[in-house]
């Protein structure tokens, strides 16, 4: 792809740049399971398990997380 073809893609409505995004990312799906996940990722995965069967409480709720997240921006 060019730049001048990512330039045009840029330039196209919101909803038509989802659509084409959503387009790509189902043709990577069927693939998906031959990317590698880093070790970085597992490990932060591992990490986060563990704290959560250290301390289930520590978990938000839904509610937490909301509000939380609303602050954000």
């Amino acid at each position: 792809m060019t730049i001048a073809e990512i330039d045009n893609v840029l330039k196209l409505p919101v909803e038509q740049r989802i659509l084409l995004v959503e387009d790509v990312w189902d043709s990577i799906r069927p693939q998906s399971k031959r990317i590698p996940v880093p070790d970085s990722h597992k490990q932060e995965l591992d990490r986060r398990v563990e704290k959560y069967r250290h301390d289930p409480s520590a978990l938000l709720n839904d509610q937490q997380l909301r509000d939380a997240l609303g602050s954000r921006g």
